[in-house]
């Protein structure tokens, strides 16, 4: 609950900004290591910019990739989070950032004879990562993030584009 009313923040804030150019949405592919699985996701992104180095992201992501440990098959059914974002440019085109926050994921597990149970895992969420500009408006993204919840911890690597309005 606390997370959709952060994620709400974070929409009416970024809303009035589409006029003045402090928005950047992006997408890609994030690969989740967990305890014990090893799972993939589509993620968007969606970052307010108070200023230039200090902003507010959204994070969606949906289980593409599923794996298999022993007879088990662990799935990631969503993961969504809220972030603080500092940055900071290291040359014309490239900036490095840092990002803390809070995060929400459901992961399903099945087992042959036993059925499925899920469990949705809540937790602190940082991590850093670097932005390159390839035009005024598009650029790729990449980052690395750890997510410490209540059962399951994951590091996320994520990769994908990004456009600034």
């Amino acid at each position: 609950m606390k997370l959709a009313f952060a994620s709400l923040a974070v929409l009416a804030i970024a809303a009035p900004a589409m006029a003045e150019g402090n928005i950047e949405l992006g997408a890609g592919y994030s690969n989740f290591d967990t305890d014990n699985a090893d799972i993939g996701a589509l993620t968007a992104r969606g970052t307010y910019f108070i200023n230039p180095n200090i902003g507010v992201e959204g994070e969606a992501s949906f289980g593409v990739k599923d794996d298999d440990v022993g007879a088990a098959k662990v799935e990631l059914d969503n993961s969504v989070a809220a972030f603080g974002v500092v940055q900071a440019p290291i040359a014309e085109r490239v900036d490095l950032f840092a990002r803390a926050g809070y995060g929400s994921a459901k992961y399903k597990v099945k087992a042959p004879g036993f059925g499925s149970t899920s469990n949705t895992d809540d937790g602190l969420a940082y991590g850093v990562g670097a932005k390159v500009s390839l035009t005024e408006r598009f650029g790729l993204r990449g980052d690395v993030t750890r997510y410490e919840g209540d059962a399951t911890d994951a590091d996320v690597i994520s990769v994908g584009g990004v456009m600034k309005f």
